[in-house]
């Protein structure tokens, strides 16, 4: 390519220039040099192409692992989605089986309430993202069922100011929170509990709160998380990276679980 490059040059040159001799005979003393030159630009522009190239091809496999990527987390996003619905759906079943023949309009009230939960539990992908009003309101779905498990033992209180009520959060993050509240509060005791749920904002993050009384003779809820919040907390790995975002603590006869959602743009986006 030099070598064609000079004689093209050179032949150009000549033509234009073929009456002054002075010049033609410094053409002709310079074909090395112009040669010489040639060969840098070309290696010069050579080596500016591979880098292209590879640049693109970079960026290419970046995608493609990202996509990778985004699919297994997707993925695992599902399975601990569909791990959580069996585990209140055979509750709920066993529940209702129960309540047929002693008091068959409760249990025809709660079939009614968990279809109303499972149709909107298909609807909700963690992609889109939904209000905390939404996730609430989708709650009490949850809570009503419960409700009509273990009457009257069973109460709940729920606050959040109206600043955080348009903060956006993952669907179904605090039916396993608020499940495994009252698995501690409620199933090794004959008493009435009182799960409670605050949400603020704060920083541009939102804040959830659960606390829930627990037999801290018979139980060990340090220990005994379950299988719940930890798929809150994976969840909550896979969807921002981070471990922080999930802390469980007892304090005397009291456990309390805050969950953290950061807001970012471009989840607000996809509401």
């Amino acid at each position: 390519m030099t070598c064609l490059w000079v004689f093209f040059c050179h032949w150009i040159l000549v033509r234009a220039f073929d009456e002054d001799y002075e010049y033609i005979h410094w053409l002709n003393n310079a074909i090395p040099i112009h040669y010489i030159v040639g060969c840098m630009m070309i290696a010069g522009i050579g080596y500016r192409s591979q880098l292209w190239y590879d640049d693109a091809e970079q960026q290419d496999e970046r995608a493609r692992k990202e996509a990778t990527e985004k699919i297994v987390r997707e993925a695992e996003l599902f399975k601990l989605r569909q791990q959580l619905q069996p585990h209140f759906l055979f509750n709920s079943l066993n529940s209702i089986n129960a309540l047929i023949m002693l008091r068959p309009q409760e249990a025809r009230e709660m079939v009614l309430k968990l279809s109303d939960f499972l149709r909107g539990s298909l609807k909700r992908e963690d992609d889109h993202w939904i209000s905390l009003k939404e996730e609430l309101q989708y709650l009490q779905l949850y809570l009503d069922i419960e409700k009509v498990r273990f009457g009257h033992r069973l109460s709940t209180r729920i606050i959040h100011d109206e600043a955080a009520e348009q903060l956006l959060m993952p669907p179904m993050l605090l039916q396993p929170v608020v499940e495994n509240a009252i698995k501690f509060g409620l199933y090794d005791t004959i008493g009435e509990i009182t799960i409670s749920i605050r949400a603020w904002s704060e920083e541009g993050m939102l804040y959830i709160e659960v606390t829930n009384p627990f037999d801290n003779e018979g139980q060990q809820p340090n220990k005994g998380t379950g299988f719940g919040l930890s798929s809150i907390e994976r969840r909550l790995y896979l969807l921002f990276a981070r471990q922080d975002l999930l802390e469980a603590k007892a304090q005397e006869n009291i456990f309390t679980t805050l969950i953290k959602v950061p807001q970012t743009n471009d989840k607000s986006s996809n509401n």
